[in-house]
């Protein structure tokens, strides 16, 4: 189902520019911090990618935008920057959808399985 997005054909505003580069500058400043800071860093990626949202940027750009962030930061190559990627991209679609689809999100437990009727 496509969202519907109203400002999505409108240009964006000097205002929204700044705003989102300031968003970047939070979620970078957050990457090279040591140690990371998760909190400050979901809030980063959650308001930059409402953001984005808000403004029309499809989802896939937006994982873009937030993979060159990683990438970009003083984090070692290999499995701690995919980890780190990996989070912020589940982030990125809780933020874009309201919701993740599995059970990586804290305080979310799986829920019992249906009773199937034999009718």
């Amino acid at each position: 189902m496509a969202r519907s997005n109203p400002s999505a054909s409108l240009p964006r505003t000097l205002a929204g520019i700044a705003d989102a580069d300031d968003f970047r500058s939070v979620i970078a400043t957050a990457l090279a911090a040591m140690p990371i800071d998760d909190d400050t860093l979901r809030r980063g990626v959650w308001t930059f990618v409402r953001g984005e949202r808000d403004a029309g940027a499809q989802p896939g750009d937006v994982i873009i935008a937030l993979t060159a962030l990683v990438d970009a930061a003083p984090i070692p190559a290999g499995m701690p920057r995919r980890a780190r990627l990996r989070q912020a991209i589940l982030w990125c679609v809780e933020a874009y959808f309201g919701h993740l689809g599995g059970l990586d999100t804290p305080n979310t437990t799986p829920s019992a399985p249906r009773e199937a009727s034999n009718r």
